[in-house]
């Protein structure tokens, strides 16, 4: 008796019909702020994105006649789906993600009331990002291993095929399977780039409030905060990423390290939470494959070093306004410029008394340093002062002598 075959019936693609409209191309309309909009999904991208195996009524809850208006697509990413989570069978959420972003530094940023049509309106109305902002769903395959994906395609269609058979399995499914099998979605220089996103743009960065995880109270982020992207960008660790070198630790390695895994618990280093907090330093820095050392406790300087220091960016960079700031008075650069500009100050002072007070005197010498440098490095002894007033005294019976010489004439 030979092998059994066995095959296994084709996954219906689009249970709840959405596609029988969306599929269409040209589906336009313009919206109530006068935005042209396309409602068109491009079925193939939509199945190899990440979402691709998500029936659409998962999400989109509320629709449940045609036609429908916007406000029921409201999707709330807590929400589970009717995929089933394979460790556990339970059906998959986001429910725990959710809940450590809401309790982060980006917690006031929207997970629910996502529609097509409020994207713009979200991004106006918050300083945090949202779960969109952060997760576009893109697919699940970067270009970059595009060669990787291909070889174990070869493998696992040709193992798993034997059951799951068609267009709908390769589409939906085979993504989700091979993402494993060649290795993590994410690089390290991926996951920087969703944070510089934002980081690394200035302007928006200015106008951020932070809020005091103690009292509660909002205060203007300061230059070093606003200019953290380009400060690591210039550390080690930032140098490494850009080579390749993923040795180099990425932002959430050290602001949201691996812990459960959900890696959205980012916090104000000010809370006691944090792992970028002073006493939670050294088990961040000591994590496995890190800098194990750090633990040690006769190692507590070097989980002192600031990744963020205002010392890695240029001088041009600086800002003349709100100079006195705590934390810009962390860097030599700005400890240094304060000394100097001081010393600076106290010769533009003599300078302007000297022109002021001394100007067409006979011993025309400076206000600062004269008698030292006549007395130490010339040897004369004589004050200085009354051998100005012995000549002015001289001066003055000199033009005596002259009146009386010219009335006696």
């Amino acid at each position: 008796m030979g092998p059994l075959n066995v095959t296994g019936n084709e996954r219906y693609t689009d249970p709840d019909g959405c596609f029988s409209c969306h599929a269409l191309s040209g589906l336009q309309y313009i919206d109530k702020q006068g935005l042209l909009r396309d409602a068109s999904i491009d079925q193939s991208h939509y199945y190899s994105s990440l979402h691709g195996s998500v029936p659409c009524k998962d999400c989109h809850r509320q629709i449940r006649y045609y036609p429908h208006k916007e406000e029921n697509g409201e999707v709330d990413c807590a929400e589970s789906c009717h995929v089933n989570e394979p460790s556990n069978g339970e059906a998959f959420s986001h429910k725990e993600v959710v809940k450590e972003f809401n309790d982060s530094s980006h917690g006031s940023g929207a997970s629910k009331g996502f529609t097509g049509a409020n994207r713009l309106a979200e991004e106006d109305r918050s300083q945090s990002p949202s779960c969109r902002r952060c997760h576009s769903n893109t697919a699940y395959i970067e270009p970059h291993q595009l060669d990787n994906f291909m070889e174990s395609f070869q493998h696992t269609n040709a193992e798993c095929g034997t059951c799951h058979q068609g267009e709908a399995w390769r589409n939906q499914l085979s993504g989700h399977i091979l993402r494993r099998f060649i290795g993590a979605r994410w690089k390290k220089t991926a996951s920087n780039k969703i944070c510089n996103d934002c980081h690394a743009d200035l302007q928006p960065m200015q106008k951020v409030k932070l809020e005091d995880p103690n009292t509660g109270e909002k205060y203007p982020s300061s230059y070093r905060w606003q200019h953290a992207s380009a400060s690591y960008a210039k550390s080690l660790h930032g140098r490494l990423l850009v080579t390749g070198d993923e040795a180099g630790a990425s932002c959430l390695d050290c602001h949201a390290p691996n812990g459960d895994g959900l890696r959205h618990g980012v916090m104000n280093a000010k809370n006691v939470q944090s792992p970028t907090h002073p006493e939670k330093l050294a088990e961040t820095c000591g994590q496995s494959s890190c800098h194990e050392f750090a633990k040690d406790k006769k190692n507590y300087r070097f989980n002192q070093t600031d990744m963020h220091s205002l010392n890695h960016l240029p001088q041009v960079d600086f800002q003349l306004m709100n100079l006195l700031d705590e934390e810009r008075l962390e860097s030599n650069w700005y400890r240094a410029f304060i000394a100097l500009g001081v010393i600076c100050m106290v010769f533009i002072f003599g300078h302007i008394s000297q022109l002021l007070f001394a100007w067409g005197s006979s011993d025309n010498q400076p206000l600062f340093g004269s008698g030292r440098f006549k007395k130490v490095m010339l040897g004369r002894t004589q004050n200085i002062k009354k051998k100005m007033a012995s000549k002015r005294n001289t001066s003055g019976s000199n033009k005596k002598s002259i009146t009386k010489k010219g009335k006696k004439t």
